[in-house]
């Protein structure tokens, strides 16, 4: 069996068992939770290594799971909140985000994308898992930087496939801090250096990349000069875009900005 198939396998035990998560709350989390929510999930680390056990706590609006399509709230934020021991043992808020944790109608007829959080020290983990004929998955990693007292977005993993043809139309990248940029937890989305630029070839010829990285594998695809493409996001060396050709066939990919030249509108 090849590898793809395994972890699609793995993917459909990940999903299966998120529904079924221990939400058993700790006594001292109860009054971090925000009137009008319940926990979703929780997990437990140091996460700033002073060796004392920290919580990320994910809170979703009460009676979420009766929310429809014609419902209002049907996108109701779902709270990440970073909640740090303090040195006489305490919990103290730090901070929250709400855009970090997928609503519950985004992962589409897979149902709620939400798969886990895990946690070890210095960092946390969060992943999802959704889509319908074309499935996909998402896997965003924060570490906490000790030079700098914060914690920051650190690695992307993503894939997809279509469900008849796993093995075969298999498409994963990963992206991480240093193409980035610095992205604090705070003001992290999943969003993070979107860009809406057009772009056009200027060297003899250019490849895409499976991933924002010169040790990453080129793919067979590539653009000759003149060409012109159109960005999704913007990175430190590589652009993330996509170029439909005459045909109308359309590749995406990373690309070098040393190979692009920005077109002014």
């Amino acid at each position: 069996m090849k590898k793809f198939t395994s972890a699609f396998i793995l993917l459909s035990l990940c999903f299966i068992s998120a529904a079924a998560q221990n939400t058993e709350v700790p006594v001292e989390l109860k009054p971090f939770i925000t009137k009008g929510y319940e926990v979703m999930d929780f997990a437990k680390a140091d996460l700033n290594g002073d060796k004392l056990e920290d919580y990320i706590l994910l809170l979703k609006v009460q009676g979420e799971d009766t929310l429809t399509y014609e419902n209002s709230l049907e996108d109701a934020k779902r709270p990440l909140l970073l909640i740090i021991r303090q040195a006489d043992k305490s919990l103290k808020h730090i901070l929250t985000n709400n855009e970090i944790v997928y609503c519950r109608q985004c992962g589409g007829v897979m149902g709620d994308p939400y798969q886990s959080i895990t946690a070890k020290p210095g960092e946390f983990t969060l992943d999802f898992y959704g889509g319908s004929s074309w499935r996909w998955s998402e896997a965003y990693t924060f570490r906490y930087d000790n030079a700098k007292k914060d914690w920051f977005f650190q690695i992307h993993s993503s894939s997809s496939f279509h469900a008849s043809d796993p093995d075969n139309t298999t498409d994963s990248y990963v992206i991480n801090r240093n193409e980035t940029g610095d992205i604090t937890l705070k003001k992290f989305t999943p969003d993070y250096n979107n860009d809406i630029s057009t772009w056009k070839v200027k060297a003899a010829k250019t490849y895409f990349y499976t991933s924002p990285s010169v040790s990453a594998t080129p793919k067979k695809a590539y653009l000759v000069k003149g060409n012109e493409v159109a960005s999704l996001k913007k990175f430190k060396t590589f652009v993330f875009c996509s170029f439909t050709n005459n045909k109308g066939v359309t590749t995406s990919g990373f690309i070098q900005q040393k190979d692009l030249q920005l077109v002014k509108k």
